[in-house]
């Protein structure tokens, strides 16, 4: 067959270039003879199929023929919602976290914008949440730390059985529970962050009561620990029922405790502008013995809104401890500041045993220090000391003996360290000993002892 009948034949399949990609085709040589071709016939069958479709199918082919890439991210958001993957409030919850974050990043670095949230946002969240806690009588925070175990073993038994169940959407089912264990830690970091960890940066106590915090001299810590000697003194010779251990009694129950601490706090913060006041009632909590084997001799918890107070450790601790958390429900995050508070309140304190908490308290926070600085002097202080307080300390040693070595206390304590280095209290757990410091130049400088 001669070249231009072949030209011909190409020419005529060029019609279709654009739908399939045609295989080439041999060019026959002068003289060969060329037969029914099968490729062509298998084509035009092809084609004269294609040609009897007619336009509304065509363009539904070409529809779903679209390009994968176009609009992808769109069917893919339309897919998740409808699946019920993501939904609203998770999104809303995500985002809070994220500019809880941002906000808290920023606060760490500038007190005022630490101070601004403080006293407002975290504020209004504090009072909202004490405030739903308020009326109940026990602690829900101590509640939900036994629950936690048993339902977070039971959601997660629910959660695999659920992927187990699901036949045809186990992906799914899988990205479901994922998600919702983000949304739920999104969640708590959102109200931590704003109900306690932007405290942390707060412009420090002492910048708002305007006094300076330096070195302190030996001599700074014989002068104050013989003033708190003398005041403690005073306390103790009022003090009427004490145990057969040497533990001196509390004269009234918890609740009566708290309503004392809450005047005394208004009576404090009318003198020194530290905080907002916020009506707090501290909750007992029923297993102390366990949190006495930690050393743990009261706990804040954000998430309720509830200062949770040891009840198992000596009377003498239950006023000082319980205004150091309340210090904490208050805003004041730093444990040096919230025992500097603890110990204020005691002292602004119109009742004898409150005052004697926090005089006791204070004296064996300063006694160490003074003991390492000069040991004579230490002495001839320890011996001015009346013998109700001797004995009160003689007793705490006993009672504390029991739990000093406990393998649970030292994971508590690496805990604790490590979670207050995270929020940049460089000192760790030893910041609870900065307190010399703060109550050594207030009660050599500030404090007036005629009121």
């Amino acid at each position: 067959m001669p070249d231009s009948e072949n030209k011909n034949e190409n020419e005529e399949n060029e019609k279709y270039d654009d739908i399939i990609e045609t295989e080439a085709w041999d060019v026959p040589q002068d003289g060969e003879e060329i037969g029914e071709s099968t490729e062509v016939d298998e084509l035009d069958d092809e084609f004269n199929e294609f040609d009897e479709l007619d336009l509304e199918q065509l363009l539904k082919i070409l529809k779903k023929a679209k390009p994968a890439n176009k609009g992808e991210n769109s069917v893919n958001l339309k897919f998740f919602f409808r699946k019920r993957i993501i939904t609203v409030p998770i999104i809303i919850v995500i985002a809070l976290a994220v500019f809880s974050i941002v906000i808290w990043a920023i606060s760490a670095q500038s007190p005022t914008v630490a101070d601004f949230f403080t006293n407002n946002i975290s504020f209004v969240m504090r009072l909202v949440l004490t405030g739903l806690t308020y009326y109940i009588p026990f602690s829900v925070a101590e509640l939900i730390v036994y629950l936690s175990v048993p339902v977070a073993i039971y959601l997660l038994a629910r959660f695999i059985y659920g992927i187990v169940k699901s036949e045809n959407e186990k992906i799914i089912t899988a990205l479901k529970g994922l998600i919702r264990c983000i949304a739920f830690v999104c969640l708590a970091i959102f109200i931590f962050n704003f109900t306690f960890s932007i405290c942390y940066s707060a412009t420090p106590i002492n910048e708002k009561m305007e006094f300076e915090r330096r070195l302190i001299k030996p001599n700074d810590l014989y002068n104050a620990m013989s003033i708190l000697i003398e005041q403690a003194n005073e306390a103790a010779h009022n003090i009427k029922n004490v145990y057969m251990t040497g533990s001196t009694v509390m004269p009234y129950n918890f609740n009566e405790l708290n309503i004392k601490l809450n005047e005394a706090y208004t009576k404090l913060l009318q003198r020194h502008d530290i905080t907002k006041q916020i009506k707090v009632r501290a909750k007992p909590v029923v297993l102390s013995t366990q949190l006495s084997k930690m050393h743990i001799t009261g706990i804040y918890f954000p998430f309720t809104g509830e200062a949770n107070v040891n009840i198992d450790f000596p009377d003498y601790h239950l006023p000082f401890t319980t205004a150091h958390e309340m210090a904490h429900l208050m805003g004041i995050a730093r444990e040096d500041e919230a025992n500097f508070a603890a110990f204020l309140v005691c002292l602004h304190s119109s009742d004898n045993y409150i005052r004697y908490s926090g005089l006791v308290n204070m004296i064996e926070y300063l006694r160490g220090p003074l003991y390492r600085a000069e040991e004579n002097r230490y002495y001839e202080l320890m011996y001015a000391i009346d013998p109700i307080i001797l004995k009160e300390m003689a007793a705490y040693r006993e009672f504390f003996d029991k739990y000093r070595d406990t393998q649970i206390s030292k994971v508590a304590s690496t805990v604790n360290d490590t979670y207050l280095k995270a929020q940049r209290q460089e000192a760790g757990e030893k910041s609870y000993g900065l307190v010399v410091d703060l109550a050594t130049i207030y009660i050599l400088e500030i404090y007036d002892y005629a009121e």
